[in-house]
């Protein structure tokens, strides 16, 4: 018959090896989010003006580990009868969790397409304004079009708006863009694109189809030092290989917490059958 003693190791065994199943399960949702955040990237490297989505992940935080005991003798001069002693033990970490999921803005690359329409920023710290259902978004896709009413409109048909707050129109027939966003024909200007940089851009988040949102502290303003090109598009700002390569770690990584929960299933697993067999009867 075992002691009460072995019986509380046992115990006290089983509820670290459930820890370590928390552990490793917090490692492999990190991985999985890594290999979405990786795939997302992957799946736009041909979208004109998209952003390449990082990925931040920290230690969880960690706990103190303390042995709680009463019997006197086990930690000399230190335990008296009936009287709880805590020794510490060590700090026991709990795993790995997404800090944050920021975007890089850096230029990226220019592509010439030779269409009036085609639109690229240059300056990491500006965007078109386009006004959607949801309200006024921002968006460094140039690839514009124009609706049966000659508004400058986004691929999802969103129109682009001036620096009055008003669409573009275009009257039809030939135009130019000035680096300054001034729309002109015949040389007449008939409107200027409105373009927006903001203070705080960690603050200015990612709605989705290739749009950013202010979350209200991202702080925006008239773009300076920011000039358009007509006749191009900004390529993706992914990397490929690099993304390639990510994506495999994301695996590995994902593949190595799996074998760790099985193996810390399988412990707790024997733990408990072995607690069951030893228990006082």
């Amino acid at each position: 018959m075992a002691s009460q003693e072995n019986t509380t190791d046992f115990v006290r065994g089983g509820f670290t090896l459930v820890r370590g199943l928390y552990t490793a399960a917090s490692g492999a949702l990190a991985a999985q989010t890594m290999a979405d955040t990786v795939a997302n990237n992957l799946a736009n490297v041909t979208s004109s003006g998209f952003k390449e989505t990082l990925l931040q992940i920290q230690s969880a935080p960690s706990l103190n580990i303390y042995r709680i005991q009463t019997d006197p003798g086990r930690v000399p001069d230190k335990a008296l009868a009936g009287v709880p002693v805590a020794q510490y033990v060590g700090a026991l970490g709990t795993g790995a969790q997404i800090y944050d999921t920021p975007v890089d803005y850096k230029q990226g690359t220019l592509e010439q397409t030779g269409n009036s329409l085609d639109l690229a920023l240059v300056g990491a710290n500006g965007f078109f304004s386009v006004q959607t259902p949801q309200g006024v978004r921002y968006t460094r896709d140039g690839q514009f079009s124009l609706d049966n009413n000659g508004n400058l409109v986004t691929q999802d048909g969103n129109l682009v708006t001036g620096t009055n707050g008003g669409p573009i129109t275009i009257p039809a027939g030939p135009f130019s863009v000035g680096t300054d966003g001034t729309v002109s024909q015949n040389g007449v200007q008939v409107g200027q694109i409105n373009l927006t940089q903001f203070s705080n851009l960690v603050a200015l988040r990612k709605q989705g189809d290739n749009l950013f949102v202010d979350t209200g502290a991202a702080q925006p303003q008239p773009a300076t030092g920011v000039s358009v090109q007509q006749g191009f598009l900004e390529k993706s700002s992914g990397n490929v290989i690099r993304s390639m390569v990510d994506l495999i770690v994301a695996e590995r990584w994902f593949d190595a917490n799996s074998k760790s929960i099985k193996a810390e299933d399988s412990a707790t697993g024997l733990s408990i059958a072995k607690l069951g067999r030893s228990t006082p009867q």
